[in-house]
């Protein structure tokens, strides 16, 4: 009988660094659902755990819960008869997937990718920075690209605060009663924000630490590998918000030394929130990559200006082709259309809660090797590809 290292190496041999991969849905029970994941009606509801809100990509971050559920959030290789987690596959053939130099540096793919989809706004909320966080938690800088699809109630977000609170050092003055009060809150903290349209094809660049409450489009965002969070308010259209969440990774510490509130909001990156220059320095919108246009064909960077991960959107008309070649490992998913991959198919919306064929993992090799992308389907194809740290290292800065 094989072991396990030998069934994942005969895979990636078997599918020739192209592997399928089962699809990562997380549940949550704090808002309502979007139900644009492309699942039928039945399948978002995931019992007392709530709806399906979100969809992983190439997952190897655990969806952290009141109610735990093992290994959610987590994504798996499509081998037939088999049910190994990528986290496992990355333990026993790491080198093999990421290449032996990142896979010395990073042991992992270091990054989440993932599609959002609540029925309302999100609420006020920051992921804190390295040094506000106990040792064995990761920071979380992010950034969205909204997709096209529908809106919903609120397609604006809120980012930061009103910059005058910050130069007169009055946020304590007005957030922490927020806080101590909670009940009753409602969405006053809103009031001291600004917000900016949710725009499709565009996005924004969010480093950690900074208050923000995403609309209701539905975006895809791409992070550093973590799952950390602070909230800031208590109501969202109606739905309440444990206080429980204010302080999910404030360090014990700080809770005892400050009180819940006010180590909370300690956290908060006032002078990134309060930057007068907000939409100028982080706005994200696509940008041509020249490198490597081929023709009238060519990809987008979509998240870009950071070395922690980036993203490129391909557009292909009707059986155009596209030879990607990449420096490292990656994955896929195709939001519209459907290709041929030197033999492997991907469609959009060819996704249950167990099965999918619009995702796909490239290793290293492959990447490096190349393959070939045709729109074999009668409509345009959006393709879009996510990095880790360090593949990527020389991207446009975010911005005007």
């Amino acid at each position: 009988m094989k072991d396990q290292t030998q069934i994942i190496s005969d895979f990636i041999k078997g599918s020739n660094g192209l592997l399928k991969l089962r699809p990562a849905f997380v549940a949550h029970d704090f808002l309502p659902p979007g139900k644009r994941l492309g699942l039928k009606e039945e399948e978002y509801n995931a019992g007392k755990r709530g709806f399906y809100c979100e969809r992983w990509f190439c997952s190897e971050t655990h969806a952290v819960h009141e109610q735990d559920v093992p290994g959610e959030g987590i994504s798996a290789l499509e081998i037939p008869g088999e049910n190994i987690l990528l986290t496992e596959a990355l333990e026993t053939n790491g080198a093999e997937i990421l290449g032996e130099a990142y896979y010395k540096k990073h042991g992992c793919l270091d990054r989440l990718a993932k599609i959002f989809d609540f029925g309302t706004r999100l609420f006020m909320h920051i992921h804190q920075k390295a040094e506000n966080l106990d040792a064995d938690k990761n920071p979380k800088d992010e950034a969205y690209h909204f997709l096209d699809a529908p809106m919903g109630p609120h397609p604006e977000s809120f980012f930061g605060v009103q910059r005058f609170l910050v130069e007169n050092n009055m946020q304590y003055d007005y957030f922490l009663p927020l806080m101590q009060k909670w009940e009753g809150g409602e969405e006053e903290i809103l009031k001291y924000s600004q917000a900016f349209l949710n725009v499709p094809g565009e996005g924004f660049f969010l480093d950690s630490g900074i208050l923000h409450a995403p609309g209701s489009a539905l975006t895809m965002e791409l992070q550093e590998s973590s799952d950390v969070g602070a909230i800031f308010q208590p109501v969202v259209s109606g739905y309440k918000i444990s206080k429980s969440m204010l302080a999910k990774d404030v360090p014990q510490a700080e809770i005892e030394k400050y009180g819940e509130e006010l180590a909370a909001l300690h956290q908060v990156d006032w002078e990134a929130s309060g930057d007068p220059e907000f939409f100028k320095k982080r706005h994200l919108f696509p940008r041509k990559v020249e490198e490597t246009a081929q023709g009238e064909v060519f990809e987008e960077w979509i998240y870009y200006g950071t070395p922690k991960f980036s993203g490129k959107r391909l557009l292909l008309k009707p059986g155009q082709t596209f030879l990607s070649k990449e420096p490292g490992v990656h994955n896929l998913f195709i939001w519209h259309g459907e290709v041929d991959i030197d033999g492997v198919r991907m469609k959009a919306g060819a996704v249950d809660l167990e099965h999918c064929d619009d995702e796909l993992l490239v290793t290293h090799e492959r990447a490096l090797q190349g393959y070939t992308v045709k729109n074999t389907g009668d409509e345009e194809v959006a393709l879009y590809k996510f990095f880790g740290p360090d593949i990527h290292m020389q991207t446009p800065s975010t911005g005007y």
